[in-house]
């Protein structure tokens, strides 16, 4: 095993909004920004974004499993441990709980926030983080196992995607956006996150006028220093990130953000996104979800991202928990994760 492994950690970002005492701070902070900030994403406010539907569980038995090179697991939480995770579980599993007053010190007015992309714009500042470090949501799973070199190589971060060209977002183009995302949502239950011009910003920022590097919903390498050097001589540039509370248009990501920087100095290695696939309740139909975790029980695809668990039919949630659980080995007692998750 190569001595790097033992400098990659993982960084989780998870919150409980069922939680009662966070869903009053959310209302309270909703209620002093009452009026509607100018670009604000449609979406951002809405209640799905902030549900745990327990995927966290499967998140990390998945990096026990498949990475147990992982030197420690940060998970980013605001004031919340989720129920399983006891000091005991913490210790055993060699999770670290971060709080978000941990990774925004010395920014306390950008808080409270119940927004990702401000979250993932201050992960690098995490106490005593390892120099690599991989970015899951907790909707990531991998499924098959992974070497350290599939993610960091020779120095240089291993990036899955696909080269797209930039397309401007005008006034005009943005008003369509926001339109047709509340039309998709109120008529199809469909949530749109306007994802690509995250991406867009991000890579215009690093210096990429034509192109960018569309990366799908994986793990993903990030070294710390990149972030930590480009904020250092851009100050204002974080703090303008994390000025919102709810996901706004503007933003750009921190994420991708480092992926365009690692390109533009030659410390990255592109790859195609052929090893990931996208669970979706919004937009899957049964058949299709039947052939995907097939694809996942087979070992064809090594990581895997659920969204919009909550949408899934009964009977699909039930096949989704018994293809995760079997893969997982999450009934046996040795992995201090055996799950009992309700369906």
């Amino acid at each position: 095993m190569a001595d790097t492994s033992q400098q990659i950690d993982a960084v989780i970002t998870w919150l409980d909004g069922n939680d009662e005492k966070h869903r009053e701070k959310r209302l309270k902070t909703l209620q002093k920004e009452a009026i509607k900030r100018e670009n604000e994403l449609t979406t951002g406010r809405d209640k799905t974004r902030f549900i745990d539907n327990g995927e966290l569980k499967y998140c990390i038995s998945s990096i026990k499993k498949f990475a147990p090179w992982i030197r420690k697991i940060h998970l980013v939480t605001d004031n919340q441990v989720p129920e399983f995770l006891t000091d005991e579980m913490q210790e055993k599993l060699n999770v670290n709980i971060v709080d978000h007053r941990d990774i925004f010190e010395t920014y306390e007015w950008a808080l409270p926030t119940f927004n990702s992309r401000t979250i993932e714009t201050a992960l690098w500042r995490i106490p005593g983080l390892a120099p690599n470090f991989i970015y899951f949501n907790d909707d990531f799973l991998l499924t098959k196992y992974v070497e350290p070199d599939e993610f960091f190589r020779n120095g240089r971060v291993v990036l899955r995607g696909k080269w797209r060209p930039i397309r401007e977002y005008g006034p005009l183009r943005l008003k369509w956006n926001k339109w047709f995302s509340y039309a998709v949502k109120r008529f199809l239950g469909i949530t749109r996150s306007m994802h690509l011009l995250l991406q867009i910003r991000s890579a215009k920022l690093a210096g990429f006028s034509d192109k960018y590097f569309r990366a799908p919903h994986v793990p993903h390498p990030i070294r710390a220093e990149t972030l930590r050097n480009y904020y250092d001589e851009h100050p204002k540039q974080f703090e303008g990130n994390i000025k919102y509370r709810f996901r706004n248009t503007d933003q750009f990501s921190s994420v991708y953000l480092a992926n365009h920087l690692e390109i533009k100095k030659n410390q990255a290695e592109l790859n195609p996104p052929d090893d990931f696939m996208m669970i979706n309740g919004e937009t899957d139909f049964s058949m299709l979800i039947n052939r995907k975790l097939k694809k996942i029980a087979d070992g064809d695809v090594k990581f895997v991202c659920v969204q919009g668990f909550e949408k899934f039919q009964e009977k699909q949630r039930k096949n989704i928990h018994r293809t995760f659980k079997n893969l997982l080995d999450m009934n046996e007692s040795n992995t201090g994760l055996s799950d009992n998750s309700k369906t």
